[in-house]
């Protein structure tokens, strides 16, 4: 059996203002014509189909123009929503995609073994898949836990209620069927991307899996979140395809694939890495203010986008800065000041002289709108308890 595993297209992502939409469709076409070449018998797509919950139109027509294309290549496929996806949007379409031959599974359901999918393929083996879509921490860990515990206490508390959901789908394999696991989750010991910034925290404290908590029966676990391609676990297999493009500067240098799984009932899975050509390659140049005129010069070829990084003395006034670093280099999407000196020793410019909580409120704008009421109450509770728990400064 050969399946394709990929995950994290987000698309309708925009940078720094510039739609990348299109050049995910292209991802995307791509990604449906190699499952088409390599005679995929599935397709496992693991969550953040979507980078906003409210996708525009373009951003629907790259997805389900996918969907489509393995339809005509008559290849099924089964769907986990991300924690980007808006599970009750892709729950409304799961008749629309089941009848192209795609399972989505959107939400978690109170029995796990709800959640198994079967595929039966062309060749006659049964591919089971147990799928688990994004579990916020808030439906698996109390508020008042949260608020009031270690993070030792927050990380057991987590682990404990996707422990639970992993051993149900577990259960759901059988003998004689390929068994995979579909998850959108960090698990331990993953490496982010530059662009993972916002998983930081899980990364370090508390919401990440063991590998030791996977199904044992999975031959393959086909994960979706952090946009690095890597492994995460031998036994069971454990892989990230990371995302389909360079999504953000800080993706930068990355190499872009899907995973084809080839793979027996009973027998463990090999994995190939296919490598994916669409998508503008993102490029960070950090250069010295009297070199900018020279260097972007050497760039005049360069197809993909820039973030332009000049290094100038701190406080040095540099009117037109950006109508220079545009005129030479047109395909420039930000151009910064890099004046560490000021940086250090005035930090709190950077933040503008926002609050803390206001700063989370324009993060939680920019990434999903209008932050709610009861995640504003929480934070603020949180912020209060900690500048409690500050030790008084030193005079």
């Amino acid at each position: 059996m050969r399946v394709l595993h990929t995950a994290d297209f987000h698309a309708g992502r925009m940078l720094r203002g510039f739609d990348r939409t299109p050049e995910i469709h292209d991802a995307l076409t791509e990604i449906a014509a190699l499952a088409r070449t390599e005679r995929a018998d599935a397709v496992l797509v693991s969550g953040d189909l979507f980078d906003t919950g409210n996708p525009s139109a373009g951003a629907e027509h790259a997805v389900f123009d996918f969907f489509l294309r393995l339809r005509d290549a008559s290849i099924p496929g089964v769907v986990i929503a991300g924690n980007h996806d808006s599970a009750a949007r892709l729950a409304s379409v799961t008749g629309l995609l089941g009848w192209v031959g795609v399972q989505v599974v959107a939400q978690p359901t109170a029995n796990p073994l709800d959640m198994v999918r079967r595929i039966e393929t062309k060749s006659g083996e049964t591919l089971t898949v147990g799928a688990l879509p994004y579990l916020s921490e808030r439906r698996l860990v109390k508020a008042a836990d949260l608020l009031g515990g270690d993070t030792g206490t927050w990380r057991q508390k987590y682990r404990e209620g996707m422990g639970f959901f992993l051993r149900r789908l577990g259960e759901g394999f059988s003998a004689g069927s390929v068994n995979m696991l579909m998850a959108h989750a960090t698990m331990d010991g993953a490496v982010p991307s530059g662009s993972d910034r916002g998983m930081q925290f899980d990364l370090t404290n508390s919401y990440t899996l063991s590998g030791l908590q996977l199904p044992a029966g999975a031959q393959y676990v086909a994960l979706g979140h952090v946009h690095k391609p890597q492994t995460v676990s031998e036994a069971p297999l454990a892989c990230y395809p990371g995302s389909v493009i360079q999504l953000d500067f800080g993706e930068s240098g990355e190499k872009k694939q899907v995973n084809l799984i080839e793979v027996e009932a009973g027998r463990p899975a090999r994995v190939h890495a296919l490598p994916l050509a669409s998508g503008r390659e993102l490029r960070t140049l950090r250069v010295d203010l009297e070199q900018v005129e020279a260097r972007l010069s050497g760039l005049q070829g360069f197809g993909g986008l820039l973030k332009v990084v000049v290094r100038a003395p701190a406080g040095t006034a540099l009117p037109g800065l950006k109508d220079r670093v545009l005129k030479l280099a047109p395909n420039t999407l930000a151009v910064e000041l890099d004046a560490a000196q000021e940086d250090l020793a005035l930090p709190e410019q950077k933040r503008e002289g926002l609050s803390l909580m206001e700063l989370y409120e324009r993060y939680w704008r920019e990434r999903r709108g209008e932050l709610p009421q009861d995640l504003r109450a929480a934070f603020r509770e949180a912020d209060l308890q900690a500048q409690e728990g500050e030790p008084e400064a030193v005079a």
